[in-house]
């Protein structure tokens, strides 16, 4: 069995991959605490607060809500600002070769450090802090076929 897949990585992918950590770490409790605890504070002190106090709770609401999903993205796409590589990869049988503007290297499955399964994306890495994130934008419709391959190899 062979996958092929070529693409670009986006700043969506990478924004994506960052806030699965985000929300997957204690930052997390930290924010679901203070988006509750603001929904809380404008149901209960909207009618009797003045201007000024609304659009503070407005705004600590929008901080975790829209604020610092945006940081993230701009983050994610001064990362990639010159980073335009074509990528190439192709896994099978033996292990995973990847072409990058025209240069190839293969990683054989015991060079991968380890497989991460989200539900919009799979990261594959090659060490502690590289790797390569394929979304459900590249997988398509072998999503299932390719988690299956890459669990059969002792992933997930």
């Amino acid at each position: 069995m062979e996958y092929k897949y070529a693409y670009e990585v986006h700043p969506g992918d990478l924004w994506q991959l960052q806030m699965y950590y985000t929300y997957s770490s204690y930052l997390s409790i930290i924010n679901i605490i203070c988006i509750v605890s603001s929904i809380a504070l404008l149901y209960s002190l909207w009618a009797t607060s003045l201007w000024w106090l609304r659009i503070m709770l407005l705004l600590f609401l929008s901080l975790f809500t829209v604020i610092q999903p945006l940081g993230v993205y701009f983050r994610s796409k001064k990362s990639l600002k010159d980073n335009h590589d074509h990528l190439e990869l192709c896994f099978n049988e033996h292990g995973i070769e990847v072409a990058v503007d025209g240069k190839k290297e293969f990683k054989n499955w015991a060079q991968i450090q380890g497989v991460v399964f989200k539900p919009t994306l799979v990261v594959i890495y090659t060490d502690k802090t590289h790797g390569y994130i394929l979304t459900n934008r590249i997988l398509k419709d072998t999503k299932k076929a390719f988690r299956a391959f890459l669990k059969e190899r002792r992933f997930g």
